[in-house]
């Protein structure tokens, strides 16, 4: 099993968040979220916690405003055990919001054999490293729309930590203003579209596929959902948005059909694809910028 030294050091978290996206910095996330230390990330367990805890840090020192009361970290409780919600917000010209998240848990260390610890690489600490990541893609830049970055626990058992979020009072209040949500689920692999591209889960229920592609570069692009009939926007955290009428669905490259590390050991850093990563990450940012500036919003179709 790889081990990677743990980067939770506040000083480390800080030195590394103080510059706009780089890839290395990317990197960084992707291996320290995938790394032996995080224990596979379970929900209410302490690797689970060693990860809001990394996250939070991250978004402390990138300067953003807490979602909820003074902290990062959103606490629920689910069956007698702890999870923590992290939310952080960058305010922009307009109290407008575009949201990024993505889950952060996975299942833990219950694996037989050598390799015990599930390390959820792809699933889903690519991901959440690119929620971190476009936080700081956007530090230096003057948002026309609120930019709010959130990380789920307890996604794995059920889309718990979702639905317990925009159930929250004091988070709901935000619901109104969301104008779209993307939920950043698996994007570690090369798409069976090729590199640069992701598919959009129910790509079929809005225009937001479109405008983003219009809004796009040469590098980056949105493909439809090619597994519909696996009905992957109903299984992921999107669900809880849609639900409350947001604009949300989930962005994703893993192959359906191919993939051989799903919820397996295997699931570790050299699964990921950092160049292609990168090129998403930007990719997103960029379209996600021009929309806001352009005041382009997304709809569902009817």
């Amino acid at each position: 099993m790889k081990k990677y030294n743990f980067l939770i050091a506040l000083g480390l978290v800080t030195s590394i968040s103080q510059a706009q996206y780089s890839k290395e910095k990317h990197t960084e996330y992707v291996k320290t979220l995938a790394s032996d230390e995080m224990e596979g990330r379970a929900f209410g367990t302490e690797g689970g916690k060693k990860a809001a805890d990394y996250i939070a840090n991250h978004f402390k020192a990138n300067g953003l405003k807490p979602c909820v009361g003074n902290s990062y970290l959103i606490p629920f409780e689910h069956k007698e055990k702890t999870g923590y919600n992290v939310c952080g917000i960058q305010e922009g010209k307009s109290d407008d919001i575009v949201a990024f998240g993505g889950h952060f848990d996975h299942v833990g260390n219950h694996g037989k054999g050598e390799d015990k610890i599930y390390n959820g690489a792809d699933d889903n600490a690519s991901g959440t490293s690119v929620v971190m990541a476009l936080s700081d893609y956007f530090k230096k830049k003057k948002p026309a729309k609120s930019i709010m970055y959130m990380a789920f626990d307890a996604e794995e058992i059920g889309l718990i930590g979702s639905g317990k979020l925009v159930e929250n009072p004091e988070f709901a209040k935000y619901l109104p203003k969301m104008e779209v949500m993307h939920n950043l689920e698996m994007l570690g692999t090369v798409s069976a579209f090729g590199e640069g591209k992701v598919y959009m889960t129910g790509s079929d229920r809005s225009d937001l596929k479109d405008l983003m592609n219009q809004n796009s570069c040469k590098t980056f692009s949105i493909s439809d959902d090619p597994y519909l009939k696996q009905n992957l926007f109903m299984r992921s955290d999107n669900v809880h948005f849609y639900k409350k009428g947001v604009i949300s669905h989930a962005l994703s490259t893993v192959n359906m059909e191919t993939q051989k590390h799903y919820h397996q050991p295997n699931d570790e850093f050299d699964v990921i694809d950092m160049d292609n990563l990168s090129a998403i990450t930007k990719g997103i940012g960029r379209a996600s910028h021009k929309m806001m500036k352009k005041n382009i919003k997304a709809k569902y179709k009817s």
